[in-house]
């Protein structure tokens, strides 16, 4: 396939913030490649904001996967805008259903990694490939060779922080992953830590992470508190000026990842987190059946070994 094959295009991504990361290189070498195509995306509403600044897309239009009538009209609207290609990088039973009920009305080429595929790209066993990989692959099968690196779209102009040496901390996770969360009382101990040693400590959360938050200021003699201030484009910035990001296997850890700075994660030993963690160069990696296990101590003696910290 060539780059000029297809006029009108588009790209559908629903999930989580984690799955929104896994997927931003993939979305910036579709433009790359289809330079000369009209690309809109479909996603949820509250990625809307955010992937409109990428200026990958020509318009983006909202899914946020509710009813069969909701899942209707994105049907009847994606038919209506009579794309040639259909990219979907999310590869759900609710997009697989999308197309199976877009065939009966509708001759555009679907290209995915589910059944109701016209380009079809098989996945391997789980764990095989990082999420990237697999969706690098599936674009190959669209002639996508090229992996576009650049995301400078996310920096953003973060003057108000002018402190040096900074060690930026994702405690949080979401509330079905509790059990990925690493102890925000050790987070606490190892922030207060580091602070001893010079560093300068940023944290980030959502408001659900008031508590954990609250704990690690509570340790500290000052603290960049980025809690409930720190959208992705935010947290990518502070990552991009921090000499360590210290995170659980979460989506803003996900987002901190692509600034290429140094990133410790801590993190459940199994096929999946082991999947997600693969793909990062500039990533480090605690593994543990749980994450009660990880002590403090093994953390320092861990950043000092690889030397992501002075003595």
């Amino acid at each position: 396939m060539n780059s000029n094959q297809f006029n009108k295009i588009l790209v559908v991504k629903h999930g989580s913030l984690g799955d929104i990361a896994f997927s931003i290189l993939a979305m910036a070498s579709i433009k790359q490649f289809f330079s000369n195509a009209t690309i809109d995306l479909l996603t949820e509403e509250k990625y809307v904001n955010f992937l409109s600044t990428s200026n990958y897309f020509n318009s983006i239009f909202k899914d946020n996967r509710k009813g069969i009538i909701d899942s209707l009209k994105v049907i009847l609207k994606i038919n209506q805008n009579k794309y040639d290609l259909i990219i979907d990088l999310q590869n759900s039973k609710r997009t697989n259903n999308y197309w199976s009920f877009l065939k009966f009305i509708s001759k555009v080429k679907v290209n995915g990694s589910r059944s109701n595929c016209d380009i079809q790209y098989v996945i391997p066993p789980q764990g095989t490939e990082s999420p990237q990989q697999g969706l690098y692959n599936q674009l190959k099968l669209l002639g996508v060779n090229e992996i576009n690196q650049n995301v400078d779209w996310l920096s953003k102009d973060i003057k108000a922080i002018n402190e040096k040496k900074i060690i930026l901390m994702i405690p949080g996770v979401s509330k079905s992953g509790k059990d990925k969360q690493w102890s925000p009382d050790k987070f606490a101990i190892l922030s207060s830590t580091l602070e001893k040693k010079g560093y300068n400590i940023c944290v980030i959360g959502q408001k659900s992470d008031k508590e954990t938050v609250e704990t690690i200021n509570n340790a500290c003699q000052k603290v960049i508190d980025l809690s409930d201030k720190s959208p992705p484009e935010i947290i990518y910035s502070v990552a991009k000026k921090s000499n360590l990001i210290i995170s659980n296997d979460t989506g803003p850890g996900h987002i901190a990842a692509l600034s290429n700075s140094p990133i410790l994660f801590l993190a459940k030993d199994n096929v999946i987190s082991k999947s997600n963690l693969s793909e990062y160069k500039n990533a480090y990696t605690i593994l543990t059946d749980t994450m009660d296990s990880i002590s403090v101590k093994k953390v320092l003696n861990f950043l000092h070994k690889s030397k992501l910290i002075n003595k």
